[in-house]
């Protein structure tokens, strides 16, 4: 309890604690706890759970509220010396004596940390973070903007996860990825089930099809070799589906391995190599939403809630006469899905009309479906509550289930499809920005295409980036020799600073007046496509970029500039 230490916050002796209104902003918060070795976890222990932590720079360290330690029967901690709590004219208060605290996994949007918290009496506030943890962190805050940014070489080194950006919320908002679902919604708690493993769902007109090509011959391939730890994870999968309905045991002739991969949690998840299979299969093409013209629904909308679906693709049943084809080989035998299993070439256009039959009516109306991502938008707090309820009704209705742990609730802000979605518009996700900040200096051709592909997806943010990408895109043809170049470093660092400092894009209004910009380089076209906002500024909805072919760089500088325009309105 007297020194930090990596990855951990250390609380120092008690002092003085001002709440003072002046001196505080509200952020939202998840927390998990941590596990007591030596005590046997009753059935609420170890559950996540979430709120609203209170930034205070009168308070002296971090507190947390003493009827959250109850509820979730957190581990306690006893001090060697109690401490009295006072506030900043020295005078106790009827806390009494501070005697305990508890060690929790902290979680601040993609911010995340071990810390200490002292237990206390603090009113309605779950947690307060103090100078303390404000002296550790040290982070850059905008009182009038309510945001704050984590910098410090401290966060960078010592941080689980560390994420640049947090803004405030308002608390009079519902939690957000909350572990106990808001009361107003309790008549659905059914679809927020515990249960580790998805019931078998009926058969419905969804079904995923397997149909194969007509030359198509039944091929069986090797298993792969396994682990320790993944055989022990295929023994428990293969257990649990069986004893769920979800697979059965097959006699088909043809199977596929199993493989594992690693879940960002770093768990292990079971997955089958069906590559072959998905070669020889004729293709679903029920089309996929564009994520643009998704997010272009938002316009207006002020409080958001997103619902995650729990157990996925395994939700829909393989059509009847199929299931052999799923086959998968093991150890412990050979065994065929009954439900949709992930790796299935068809398996996401299947969810995706599924879910817009189910949600048709109100699709792009006040609720946008990407395969299994729900988010539901409104303009007001009122009209939300009747969109989420009638989301959660559909849902309850067509037997599918929901991660609460990962779902949010009447927020104003929210992460949806790597973009973070706001009244203000879209943003780069800040934990991408860490990302590709932290992103080691390429060796080889594959690890530029990796950082290459990265930045392709938020491209729209990136002003000239074709220009700026150009020496790392040379680097990355064929037969093009290996040699990380003074322009590819710089191309590879100004990306970097790009992303970092990519503005927020307004979502674009049909009603209103479009300004489009164009220029052209010698071997590339750029476009700026703004509109103005409420602030009766100009800002920007979108930049676009494109390199030249060999045939247009002939172009004359004229012609050139109207590629650009002409570029620019078959994108928009």
């Amino acid at each position: 309890m007297d020194n930090f230490s990596a990855a951990h916050v250390s609380i120092p002796d008690l002092e003085i604690m001002s709440l003072t209104n002046e001196s505080q902003f509200m952020l939202m918060f998840r927390a998990q706890p941590c596990e007591n070795p030596l005590e046997k976890r009753s059935a609420i222990q170890g559950k996540p759970f979430s709120g609203w932590a209170m930034i205070d720079s009168g308070a002296s360290s971090v507190f947390i509220n003493e009827k959250i330690v109850q509820d979730f029967q957190l581990f306690k901690k006893k001090l060697e010396k109690p401490r009295c709590l006072k506030v900043i004219d020295g005078r106790k208060i009827d806390s009494g004596k501070v005697e305990y605290y508890v060690t929790i996994n902290l979680k601040i949007f993609e911010h995340e940390e071990e810390v200490d918290a002292y237990v206390v009496n603090v009113g309605n506030h779950n947690l307060v973070l103090g100078m303390a943890w404000l002296k550790c962190h040290n982070p850059s805050i905008d009182w009038d903007k309510k945001s704050l940014v984590f910098s410090s070489p401290y966060c960078s080194k010592n941080c689980l996860h560390t994420s640049p950006i947090v803004k405030s919320g308002e608390p009079d908002l519902e939690i957000a990825a909350t572990s106990e679902l808001p009361p107003r919604y309790s008549e659905f708690a059914k679809i927020f089930t515990e249960e580790e493993i998805s019931p078998l769902p009926p058969h419905r007109p969804y079904d995923c099809e397997i149909t194969l090509k007509p030359d198509a011959v039944p091929r069986h391939d090797p298993i792969y070799s396994l682990g320790p730890k993944e055989d022990e994870e295929l023994r428990k999968t293969v257990t649990q589906q069986l004893k769920a309905g979800l697979i059965r045991p097959s006699k088909s002739p043809m199977a596929s391995p199993v493989i594992f991969v690693k879940k960002k949690n770093g768990s292990l998840r079971m997955c089958i190599d069906y590559r072959k299979l998905n070669e020889m299969t004729v293709k679903n093409v029920y089309p996929l939403p564009r994520s643009n013209d998704l997010i272009e629904k938002l316009r207006g909308a002020k409080i958001f809630s997103k619902f995650d679906l729990k157990w996925g693709y395994n939700l829909v049943r393989i059509r009847e006469g199929d299931e052999w084809k799923t086959a998968f080989k093991t150890r412990y035998g050979l065994f065929e899905y009954l439900v949709m299993p992930f790796g299935l070439t068809n398996a996401p256009a299947t969810f995706q009309h599924f879910m817009n039959d189910i949600f048709r009516d109100i699709l792009d109306v006040y609720v946008i479906i990407y395969v299994d991502d729900i988010l539901v938008f409104s303009k007001n707090k009122e009209d939300h509550k009747k969109h989420v309820r009638e989301v959660l009704s559909r849902l309850q209705k067509h037997h599918l289930y929901c991660n609460l742990a990962k779902c949010f609730f009447s927020v104003e802000e929210i992460d949806y499809l790597g973009l973070i979605v706001s009244p203000e518009g879209i943003r780069v996700d800040p934990a991408k920005v860490v990302k590709a900040i932290d992103w080691s200096i390429p060796s080889k051709v594959v690890q530029v295409q990796e950082f290459v592909g990265f930045c392709n997806f938020y491209r729209t943010f990136i002003r000239d980036y074709s220009r700026i990408a150009a020496p790392l895109f040379y680097l990355t043809r064929k037969n093009h020799p290996w040699e990380w170049t003074e322009e590819c470093a710089t191309a590879f660092e100004h990306l970097k600073e790009a992303l970092r400092s990519a503005p927020v894009l307004i979502i674009p209004d049909i009603s209103k007046q479009f300004f489009l910009e164009c220029d052209a380089l010698d071997f590339a076209t750029g476009a700026i496509l703004s509109q103005f906002s409420e602030d009766n500024q100009l800002h920007p909805v979108a930049f676009l970029s494109k390199a030249m072919t060999p045939a247009e760089r002939n172009y004359d500088i004229y012609h050139k500039e109207l590629l650009a325009i002409v570029k620019a309105l078959k994108e928009w």
